[in-house]
C-alpha cells in the first residue's frame, strides 16, 4: 500500500481507517474513576459519539489522551491525528501518546497501579493498540511517518516504528 503524498491524502486515510470505530458509551470513556482528571474527561467527552465532528478546540482537552478507556482512545484518535495534521492542538499529541511507551527505554520501566490496569507502561500501551484493525493500524503507521517527518526526526517517534508499529 503506498503512503499518503500530502496531509489531504493522510487525512482521507484516517477518516476512511477509523469510519467504523464505535463510540464506547458514556460509561467506558475513561478506565478508572480514581481522581480528578478522568472525571473531568469523562464529562468533557460524555455524549460525543461522532469523533468526526468535534472541533479541535474541543478535542484539544488537557489531558485527554491520558485518560480514555481503550475503547474510547480507539473511538477518540483519528480527531486527534488530524487536528494535530492542521496544526490545531495546544493541549495533546497523539504522536507522544501512541509512542513513548512502546520505544525500548520506556516500555518495561515502570509497574503501573492495579487501578489504572495494571502490568508495564509497554504492556498497557500494546494492549490498548492491539485493538486497533489493520486498517487502522496503517493509518496511525502513515500519521506516525509523517510527524517523523514534520518533527526532524523525532528519535522517539522513529523508535517506536521500528520497535513496534513496524514489527511484524
Amino acid at each position: 500500500m503506498t503512503e499518503p503524498s500530502n496531509e489531504k491524502e493522510l487525512i482521507q486515510k484516517i477518516v476512511t481507517a477509523f469510519s467504523d470505530a464505535e463510540f464506547p458509551g458514556n460509561d467506558h470513556l475513561v478506565n478508572n474513576s480514581y481522581g480528578e482528571e478522568p472525571a473531568l474527561v469523562r464529562h468533557h467527552f460524555f455524549g460525543q459519539n461522532n469523533w468526526n465532528s468535534l472541533s479541535p478546540e474541543f478535542i484539544d482537552f488537557d489531558g485527554a489522551l491520558s485518560f480514555f478507556s481503550d475503547e474510547a482512545f480507539r473511538f477518540f484518535i483519528p480527531a486527534f491525528m488530524i487536528a494535530d495534521i492542521n496544526e490545531q492542538l495546544n493541549f495533546n499529541n497523539p504522536a507522544v501518546r501512541l509512542c513513548w511507551a512502546v520505544t525500548p527505554q520506556s516500555e518495561n520501566k515502570k509497574k503501573i497501579a492495579e487501578v489504572f490496569g495494571g502490568g508495564t507502561i509497554g504492556e498497557r500501551a500494546k494492549a490498548c493498540f492491539e485493538k486497533f484493525s489493520e486498517e487502522e493500524r496503517s493509518a496511525i503507521v502513515s500519521y506516525l511517518k509523517w510527524k517523523l517527518v514534520k518533527d526532524e526526526n523525532d528519535l522517539i517517534i522513529a523508535q517506536a516504528l521500528k520497535h513496534y508499529w513496524l514489527k511484524e
